[in-house]
């Protein structure tokens, strides 16, 4: 019986193994894949088995351009094997990304979406029928989930239709394993390298939760050295935790779909930076978020010296730069904008803020006026003659992609002469002058802190 055994195991090893030679009798050809016709991003017609996989090697994927999660991940994942295969990408090996969406998902739509991620492969759409027939015989969808929601399953299949040598994999794999397995093993297997004795293998270190959700959710697009490299698809994160407040961070990574949709000016300038590219909304709980900032801020305590500008022409390092243009309709953004609720019977009172410089210029505030009182100063403290003393800020500079912070202890805006007790919950406008004319009016909050 043992004997039996061995025999079928060494058998199936011989087929593992041997794949290229029984390609012939391979039944992964016209006759089991459908030869649908489908449109590419170009508007070309083309059939899936004769134009696109027939004796070549392939990655396909299905995605839907505005879905607010996965399907970025995943197409910014590829593009990071595309950046590993280089020229390979379009003659020997092929990608193709094919809509499940295809009444939304036009030619021109694909290929904007295309452009968006500096993509060089093929996006395709056509018959929504033709698409469902393909994914059923790829493997790639799944019954149970087709509730009209566009969910799909996320798994990518890449193949050699030569040798019938397929598989499924995660798109987010890491992309040199997922290059490798596309541009190496799907033509032949390689022999394993000899290595060492196990004993002398390093000890493995323990990988905080904040480091395996950015490796896994936004090394893709982000990058955590102080040194953005050209073609990012998004901004390098060093220091990021110093430069944005930890509110609108929270919030940003939590839902930063939402935060596009209400028009917030720094995630306006971002998506505007970065090629019209949204960021998507990875489901973090604040727990994950926080171990997330926890991570990057360690990184920064790391190496202190990449977040250091040499002088004051040095150019922003890209973690810092939130826009080459200032957002529609905004001189500065401005986050955590409150006042203090003060006794019924003061007759001053404080305000803080945050502004921030999203330009490529500076900006100099004059004045901030409300109706809630009679006038409003900007004051700072200062040393004068070693003592400690209040003083006005009559032309306050906010630098070119810099920020100043109106916090208690520090700059703050002292409120005079109140017209009306404002309590917890109520919200005064205040008006910003800027030293070029332009007005800036916000909402702030009045909070019992």
């Amino acid at each position: 019986m043992m004997g039996k055994y061995l025999r079928v195991a060494a058998f199936a090893l011989f087929i593992t193994v041997n794949v290229p030679a029984l390609s012939a009798a391979s039944p992964w050809g016209a006759n089991y894949f459908p030869n649908v016709p489908l449109i590419t991003h170009e508007g070309k017609t083309v059939n899936f088995f004769d134009d696109l996989i027939k004796d070549k090697i392939v990655a396909i994927n299905f995605i839907y351009s505005h879905c607010p999660d996965t399907c970025p991940l995943e197409t910014a994942q590829l593009v990071q094997v595309q950046k590993i295969l280089g020229d390979r990408l379009g003659k020997d090996v092929f990608f193709y990304s094919i809509s499940i969406d295809p009444e939304n998902d036009t030619p021109s739509v694909l290929k904007e979406y295309r452009e968006r991620f500096k993509a060089r492969w093929t996006f395709l759409t056509g018959k929504k029928s033709d698409i469902i027939k393909l994914r059923r015989k790829l493997g790639l969808y799944v019954e149970e989930i087709q509730d009209g929601s566009n969910n799909h399953n996320v798994n990518m299949i890449i193949g050699n239709q030569a040798t019938g040598r397929w598989m499924k994999r995660a798109p987010f794999e890491n992309p040199y394993v997922l290059a490798d397995q596309i541009g190496n093993w799907l033509t032949g297997w390689k022999a394993p390298p000899r290595g060492d004795n196990y004993a002398n293998a390093p000890e493995l270190r323990s990988i905080p939760r904040g480091e395996q959700i950015y490796r896994t959710r936004c090394a893709t697009c982000h990058s955590l050295t102080g040194n953005e490299l050209a073609g990012a698809l998004g901004p390098d994160l060093l220091g990021v935790t110093q430069r944005r407040e930890m509110d609108w961070l929270l919030n940003w990574l939590k839902a930063p779909d939402q935060m596009l949709k209400n028009k917030d000016p720094i995630a306006m300038a971002l998506y505007k930076q970065y090629n019209n590219l949204a960021m998507p909304n990875m489901r973090l709980n604040k727990e994950e978020v926080l171990a997330l900032l926890d991570y990057i801020d360690d990184e920064m305590k790391r190496a202190p010296e990449k977040s250091e500008h040499k002088s004051a022409d040095t150019p922003v390092a890209a973690a810092f730069t939130v826009s080459q243009d200032k957002p529609a309709g905004d001189v500065v953004a401005i986050m955590n904008a409150w006042v203090r609720e003060a006794h019924p019977n003061a007759n001053v009172n404080a305000g803080y803020m945050t502004l921030v410089n999203v330009g490529p210029e500076e900006v100099r505030l004059v004045n901030v006026e409300s109706g809630a009182f009679q006038s409003i100063e900007v004051h700072e403290m200062a040393t004068v003659d070693g003592l400690m003393e209040m003083r006005e800020v009559t032309d306050l500079v906010i630098p070119a992609h810099g920020q100043i912070h109106f916090e208690p202890g520090g700059k703050h805006l002292m409120l005079m002469g109140p017209r009306e007790h404002v309590t917890t919950g109520q919200k005064i406008d205040m008006t910003l002058t800027f030293k070029s004319g332009r007005k800036q009016t916000l909402s702030v909050q009045v909070a019992a802190r």
